[in-house]
C-alpha cells in the first residue's frame, strides 16, 4: 500500500512480468522458476469482459479454455463453476450479462475466472478501486478466505479502512519507490512509536501511516525506510504468549473463534491436495481446441451485437437501394458513363468507411480483454488472432455481397456472370482490407486519435484513387503515391471488370447525336487503365491486405508484451 505515485502498480507489474524493459534479475517460484507464470494469475485494476455473455457463459468458456477434457469432463467443470459462483456470491447473477454487473460483482467475477485453474499465486492491482466500503470489505474478506486455503494473494491498495487493514497478514508500504514499512498490521502503531510518531487514539493506523509517508508530519521517509529493514516488525506479536497473558479466557476463545472462521470453507477443486499440487494435474487443452472455442465465442458475439450484424446489414441494404435509385440506369447509358464510374468510387468509399470505423473504434476495447487473457495463459495470441480472422472474414464477405448485388442490379450493369464476379471480388477484397486497416490503426492509436487519423488517410486514398483526378493527369511523384492506395486498385478492378474483355458498344439514347463514351476502349484510355491488368491489381490488393494483417499482429504482440 502507499499514496498515489508511490510505485505500487509499478512494483506489481515488475513482479508479474508485465513490465520487462529496464528491469533485471530473476524471480524463483519454488523448484520450477521457469514455470512461475503458469502458476500465477494477475487480475488488473480494470475489469474487462465481453459484455454480451452471461456470467455462467463467461465462466464455462474460461473453464474450457483453461482445462482440458482429459483433466476434467464437462460435468465436473459445471460443478466447479457452480461452487465458485456460490462461494463468491454470484449464483444469483449467473444469468446476468457481464456488461450489466455492478462494480463489486465484476471484481468477484474477475477473481472467479482466475480461480478456475486454481493458481497458487494470485496478484491483484487495487481490487477495491471504484467500490463502496461494503463491497471493498467483502472483496478483501474473500481474498483472505482464499489465502487461508493455501494460496498466496498479493494485492495493492490505496487507503484501506481499519477493518480492511487488519484483514491482511502482511503489509508492505511504499513511498517514493522505497519501502517505509513491512510487517503485520498489528505492529503498525508500535513501529511508528519506535521512530517517534505517535498515532492518535481512535485514529485509523493505515491513514496515519500514509499521512506520515506523505510528509504531513515532516519528512520521515529515510527514517521509516531504515526502521522497516528490522525483521522484528514482520512477526505478529499479538500471538505471543506474553501478549495473551493479560487477556481473559473469554477474549482468547473469541480470538480462536475468529481465527477459525477466517479459515473459511475450502473451494471445490479437482483434487483435495493443496493448490500447488492441484495445478500439476490440470492440463490445458490443445491449441486447436482453443482456436475452435474462440471461433465459437466470436460467432456468438457477432450475432448478439445487433449493431454489428442486424443494424449494419439493414444499413447496407438501404444504402444500396439509395445508390441504385440515385444512379438509375447509368450502367447501360453511354451518356452517363462518368456518373457510372463515379458510382464505383461511392461503392469503395462506403464499403471502406463502414468497415474500417467499427474495427478502429471497437478493437482498443478488445485489446484490454486480450491482454488479460493472454497474460493469464488462457490462450496464445496467435490463436486469438487466427480465430478473429476466420470469424470476421465471412461476415465481411456477406455484407459486401449484399450491398454490391443490389447496387449492381439497380444501376443496370452488364448482367454477365464473369463481369459481376470480378466486380464483386474487388469489392470484397477492399472491404476486408478496410477491416484490416481499421484494426491496425486501432492497435497503434488511441480511440480518440484513431478516427481522426483514419479519416485523413482515407481521404488521401480517395484523392489518389484515379477518379477525382485522373492518373494520366498526375505528375510522376503523385502517380507513385497512388500506388499506396488500396482504393485505387479496387477502382481500376471495377473499371476493368465492366469495360475490358471485348465489351460491346454501350447503348446511346436515340435523342442524343454523339456519345463520347460509347466504346469501352475510350473509357479505359480516358482513365489510364490498361486492359489485362485485373489479375495484377487483385494480386497487389491481396499483398496490401496481407501487409496490414502482419503489421497488426506484430504491433499487437509488441503492445501486449507477449
Amino acid at each position: 500500500m502507499g499514496p498515489s505515485g508511490a510505485g505500487k502498480s509499478s512494483l506489481l507489474n515488475i513482479l508479474t512480468g508485465v513490465t520487462k524493459k529496464g528491469v533485471s534479475g530473476n524471480i524463483n517460484f519454488g523448484e520450477s522458476p521457469t514455470k512461475s507464470r503458469k502458476n500465477c494469475s494477475y487480475i488488473m485494476q480494470d475489469d474487462h469482459f465481453h459484455s454480451w455473455f452471461t456470467v455462467e457463459e463467461t465462466m464455462l468458456l474460461a473453464a474450457q479454455l483453461k482445462i482440458s477434457n482429459e483433466s476434467m469432463n464437462m460435468k465436473e467443470k459445471k460443478m466447479l463453476i457452480e461452487h465458485l459462483l456460490d462461494t463468491l456470491k454470484l449464483s444469483q447473477a449467473k444469468q446476468t450479462r457481464a456488461g450489466n454487473l455492478s462494480g463489486g460483482q465484476k471484481k468477484r467475477l474477475s477473481i472467479a475466472l482466475e480461480l478456475i485453474d486454481n493458481p497458487a499465486v494470485l496478484f491483484l492491482d487495487e481490487p477495491t478501486t471504484g467500490l463502496d466500503s461494503s463491497a471493498s470489505s467483502d472483496t478483501i474478506q474473500l481474498l483472505q478466505t482464499l489465502a487461508n486455503e493455501g494460496r498466496t494473494i498479493v494485492c495493492t491498495i490505496h487507503q484501506p479502512s481499519t477493518h480492511v487493514f487488519n484483514l491482511f497478514n502482511h503489509i508492505y508500504v511504499l513511498s517514493q519507490g522505497c519501502c517505509t514499512y513491512q510487517g503485520t498490521p498489528h505492529n503498525t502503531i508500535d513501529f511508528l512509536r519506535a521512530v517517534g510518531l505517535e498515532c492518535p487514539t481512535y485514529h485509523n493506523p493505515a491513514d496515519f501511516l500514509l499521512e506520515c509517508v506523505n510528509g504531513e508530519y515532516g519528512d520521515h521517509t529515510e527514517v521509516l525506510a531504515t526502521a522497516a529493514r528490522q525483521p522484528e516488525w514482520r512477526h505478529d506479536h499479538t500471538q505471543d504468549p506474553q501478549h495473551l497473558e493479560g487477556l481473559s479466557g473469554e477474549e482468547i476463545a473469541k480470538m480462536s473463534e475468529l481465527q477459525r472462521r477466517a479459515e473459511g470453507k475450502k473451494l471445490l477443486t479437482p483434487s483435495v491436495t493443496p493448490p500447488s499440487s492441484v495445478s500439476k494435474h490440470i492440463y490445458p487443452p490443445p491449441e486447436w481446441m482453443r482456436l475452435w472455442l474462440l471461433i465459437g465465442r466470436c460467432h456468438v458475439q457477432f450475432f448478439r451485437d445487433w449493431t454489428v450484424t442486424h443494424l449494419k446489414l439493414g444499413v447496407h441494404i438501404a444504402c444500396a437501394i439509395l445508390i441504385g435509385l440515385l444512379y438509375g440506369n447509368s450502367g447501360s447509358n453511354a451518356t452517363k458513363q462518368i456518373a457510372n464510374i463515379g458510382s464505383f468510387t461511392v461503392h469503395n468509399t462506403y464499403l471502406w468507411y463502414t468497415t474500417m470505423m467499427p474495427g478502429l473504434l471497437r478493437f482498443p476495447q478488445e485489446i484490454s480483454i486480450v491482454k488479460k487473457e493472454t497474460f493469464n495463459n488462457w490462450y496464445k495470441l496467435r490463436t486469438y488472432y487466427m480465430a478473429g480472422l476466420i470469424t470476421s472474414t465471412p461476415v465481411h464477405i456477406m455484407f459486401s455481397m449484399t450491398y454490391i448485388t443490389i447496387a449492381y442490379l439497380m444501376t443496370d450493369q452488364p448482367f454477365e456472370i464473369d463481369r459481376f464476379a470480378q466486380f464483386l471480388l474487388a469489392a470484397i477484397i477492399v472491404t476486408i482490407s478496410a477491416d484490416a486497416f481499421g484494426v491496425l490503426l486501432g492497435t497503434v492509436l488511441s480511440p480518440l486519435n484513431g478516427p481522426f487519423v483514419g479519416a485523413i488517410l482515407t481521404s488521401f486514398m480517395l484523392i489518389f484513387s484515379g477518379f477525382l483526378i485522373l492518373l494520366t493527369h498526375m505528375s510522376t511523384l503523385m502517380r507513385f503515391l497512388s500506388y499506396l492506395s488500396p482504393i485505387r486498385y479496387a477502382f481500376e478492378c471495377m473499371i476493368l471488370a465492366l469495360y475490358s474483355n471485348n465489351r460491346g458498344n454501350i447503348p446511346c439514347p436515340m435523342d442524343v447525336l454523339y456519345c463520347h463514351f460509347k466504346k469501352a476502349n475510350t473509357i479505359l484510355r480516358s482513365f489510364g487503365v490498361e486492359d489485362g491488368n485485373f489479375g495484377m491489381n487483385i494480386f497487389i490488393m491481396i499483398l496490401q491486405l496481407s501487409a496490414f494483417r502482419v503489421l497488426t499482429y506484430i504491433m499487437l504482440k509488441r503492445k501486449l508484451g507477449v
